[in-house]
């Protein structure tokens, strides 16, 4: 009996797809599901849009909020082909930790204007630091329509590093900013902490950042000058009462938080 004869094509393509599958049972220790799933496989430049959709506050399809985390992760299991799984999230978590920062800074605007007993120098503190967040997610969405506009750049994760390297970075001083802002006793005890209080806390905690920031940068920088406006803005109650009391001579202090009642 002749055996009929395979074409020499035929035979190579059956050998390395035979060595090919080989090869990754032997990785994946022969696990079936250690294969990259089809329909988890993405575009560079559709992660790309999806980085700058968080950034700017929302979710997508492969990068989503967590809040058991909490932070903002990439869906389980997707990839594009060039890269390994590991590689991705590697370029991927300075992107993630700007977009958590973000959100962070967000939630904490929310907590602070739902609370029911917000005081006025916190509730300024609140405005200044949402003012910057929607400053820096506006930088987010220049710069996204600038990259997707331009037909001659070529979209990848490694690139929108370097652009984005001053949005990250002011993602990060913005929520070290906000973090021990606010006493615990204040989230806790609510109404019952008084607002000056609270409000020399926040002054404080302000004061004590821009020495650090200064001390680093010697008053110069993005930080620094983040810093400045905030704090700027956070001042704004007590100025605009001793402005009502020196030029109009009306003290108007319903919080307390310039002058205590029991110094009269």
């Amino acid at each position: 009996m002749v055996l009929p004869q395979q074409n020499a094509g035929l035979m190579e393509a059956d050998g390395s797809a035979s060595f090919i599958r080989k090869l990754q049972l032997s990785v994946s220790d022969g696990l079936p599901h250690a294969a990259p799933v089809p329909e988890l496989s993405t575009q560079e430049h559709e992660l790309v849009k999806s980085v700058f959709q968080v950034l700017q506050g929302f979710d997508t399809v492969l990068l989503y909020w967590d809040k058991t985390a909490p932070g903002y992760c990439e869906k389980a299991g997707v990839y594009v082909s060039h890269l390994s799984q590991t590689s991705l999230r590697a370029v991927l978590k300075p992107f993630l930790f700007a977009a958590t920062c973000l959100k962070q800074v967000e939630l904490f605007v929310g907590r602070v204007r739902s609370c029911g007993h917000g005081t006025p120098t916190l509730s300024a503190f609140a405005s200044s630091v949402d003012s910057w967040l929607m400053r820096l997610r506006k930088a987010a969405l220049k710069e996204e329509e600038q990259l997707f506009l331009s037909v001659d750049r070529t979209i990848t994760l490694l690139g929108l590093t370097d652009s984005t390297s001053s949005l990250c970075s002011g993602a990060e001083h913005l929520y070290q900013v906000v973090q021990g802002a606010v006493p615990d006793a204040f989230w806790n005890s609510g109404a019952q902490m008084a607002s000056s209080e609270v409000a020399v806390h926040v002054v404080n905690h302000l004061f004590k950042k821009l020495n650090e920031v200064c001390l680093v940068e010697d008053g110069e920088g993005e930080p620094y000058h983040m810093l400045l406006v905030i704090f700027a803005g956070t001042l704004l109650p007590y100025l605009q009462c001793l402005d009502s009391w020196l030029y109009d001579g009306i003290l108007d202090d319903p919080y307390e938080e310039v002058l205590k009642e029991d110094i009269f």
